[in-house]
């Protein structure tokens, strides 16, 4: 067993779930990691704060891979992200979303049949193509996302394995190949069912993703973990330090120094430096590439992420908060709904999204409530927002004049909250910018569309950098928890990887000449 002195030592930089995960792995496998993030707390944009009794949690809606038996879930229970051991439990409902307009909903249930037999009975002129993508949810219910080890490091065995579970997928991916979610949509003839779709997936993206998520979903898939966001993310925090992990929150990175091809070390806002083995970069993917290293190293997929809007957009967001005085729910489950009675600006979505959180006791006072809104926008906003925020007070004005019109929505929907709501608090682009350094203030990666690359993955290594590997939600668009804590799981691997290098040579000769002839004839047999 390695003492200390003799360990090799992982800075990471971000506190994300993405630079948990990786610390955690890291240490698992005998590494003295420490962890810096520039906020005083973990958990990057899986997060929640406080608000005059109440909390407000800014990131799960849903979680793919709560469900037991697959990789996902074993890591998250590895990272304590789930522990039912301690007596964290799991929120599941019954219904993923539903869909208004104009009066009528759309309910996506758990049960796919009774799903298809409602979206008949609203549009019946609609019935071959509404059977044709519940056929297809069907395939969602059994695609697998692989959370084991990096492919590169994949063996024979595993390899095979791999390949048989996924089929399914294969064929999903196939049956979408060239197209997107609005192709998809303009299949349908009733405008609601084209609402609830979009509601989920935006126009851009590719096909597959509401079959996908949807079928995830009605899989049983998709629990949250009791305590929210915020409280998952220190679950993680503890669970590194419990393996002897050192967190350094307050404590912004604000460059990797380098020598030759071989990075030394970091240099915090303070001016001390820190020496590495090796670093992991775990935040923003841009803020790597224009703070942390000379853009230089950034690769030519990146670089098409950030100057090819058309091919790989990114959104925004503007969210708010309220109290509700009131112990009456009056939201069956996740509400999208129209906001065109409230459109100002081109960049605004002709939706919104509503939710309460009735739930979580423990998140709002006895007797009350919370509700949220998530109202999205296009990448255009980013320059609006941007230029705003320089007048504090024209800012200010404009997060409540848009509250203002939600509030009204919201009590157009739904009466009985009626002069009872009380704004806790408003979010924008340049929030996530300012406390994640989150490109144009998405808080998300970019979207894969059908402009995009063949394969338009990048990399998690650098070239001319030995022993820097990147982790995060970019490395696995379109982001979100799963593939963030999964880049951060290959992190630490590929870290153990570059340390003992030649050991791996056999796998990579298997992973890059046997895998993709064996893919190629599975796939052609298949599809």
């Amino acid at each position: 067993m390695r003492t200390n002195a003799n360990k090799k030592k992982v800075i990471i930089i971000g506190a994300g779930v993405a630079g948990l995960t990786a610390g955690i792995y890291a240490l698992k496998k005998g590494y003295l990691v420490e962890l810096y993030e520039k906020n005083p707390i973990a958990g990057g944009e899986c997060t929640g704060w406080d608000r005059k009794g109440y909390h407000i949690d800014n990131c799960i809606h849903w979680m793919i891979g709560s469900k037991a038996g697959t990789d996902l879930n074993a890591m998250y229970l590895e990272t304590r992200a789930l522990d039912p051991d301690h007596g964290i439990g799991l929120h599941r409902q019954e219904i993923m979303y539903k869909s208004t307009l104009n009066g009528e909903f759309l309910t996506l249930y758990e049960d796919l049949e009774k799903t298809r037999k409602e979206w008949i009975a609203l549009s019946p002129v609609d019935e071959e193509q509404i059977n044709l993508l519940f056929s297809d949810c069907e395939l969602g219910k059994r695609t697998v996302i692989p959370a084991g080890v990096p492919p590169e490091q994949l063996g024979a065995i595993s390899g095979i394995s791999l390949l048989i579970k996924s089929l399914m997928t294969f064929k999903l991916f196939h049956r979408y190949k060239g197209i997107s979610t609005q192709d998809l949509i303009d299949r349908f003839h009733h405008p609601l069912i084209k609402a609830c779709i979009s509601d989920f997936c935006t126009p851009e993206s590719m096909g597959y993703s509401f079959p996908m998520c949807y079928g995830n979903f009605a899989s049983g898939d998709g629990g949250i973990p009791e305590g929210g966001s915020r409280a998952m993310a220190l679950r993680m925090l503890s669970r590194f330090e419990s393996l002897g992990g050192v967190f350094k929150g307050n404590c912004p990175v604000v460059k990797i120094e380098v020598d030759g091809q071989n990075a030394t070390g970091i240099t915090t806002e303070d001016g001390q430096f820190f020496a590495a083995d090796y670093i992991i970069p775990a935040c923003d993917a841009a803020h790597t590439f224009s703070t942390l290293l000379d853009p230089s190293y950034m690769n030519s997929m990146f670089h098409d992420y950030f100057s090819k809007p058309e091919s790989y957009p990114v959104y925004g967001m503007f969210q708010a908060a309220w109290a509700v005085d009131c112990e009456e729910n009056l939201l069956p489950c996740e509400v999208m709904a129209s906001a065109s009675q409230i459109k100002t600006h081109s960049w605004q979505s002709e939706r919104i999204t509503f939710k309460t959180y009735f739930y979580e006791p423990s998140f709002a006072p006895k007797g009350k409530q919370i509700i949220q809104a998530l109202w999205g926008m296009d990448g255009t906003a980013w320059d609006y927002w941007k230029e705003l925020e320089n007048d504090k007070t024209a800012y200010q004005a404009k997060k409540q004049e848009l509250s203002c019109s939600i509030e009204q929505r919201i009590e157009e929907l739904w009466p009985g909250y009626k002069e009872k709501l009380s704004l806790l608090d408003s979010w924008t682009p340049c929030t996530y910018r300012r406390y994640c350094n989150a490109y144009r203030g998405y808080n998300q990666a970019c979207v894969i569309t059908k402009k995009s690359a063949k394969i338009p993955y990048p990399s998690a290594y650098i070239k001319n950098l030995r022993n820097v590997v990147l982790a995060g939600q970019w490395l696995s668009p379109p982001g979100g928890i799963p593939g963030s804590c999964i880049t951060g799981k290959y992190a630490a691997f590929r870290v153990d990887y570059l340390e003992h290098k030649m050991l791996f040579q056999a796998k990579k000769v298997f992973f890059r000449v046997i895998l993709p002839t064996l893919v190629v004839l599975i796939a052609t047999l298949v599809l």
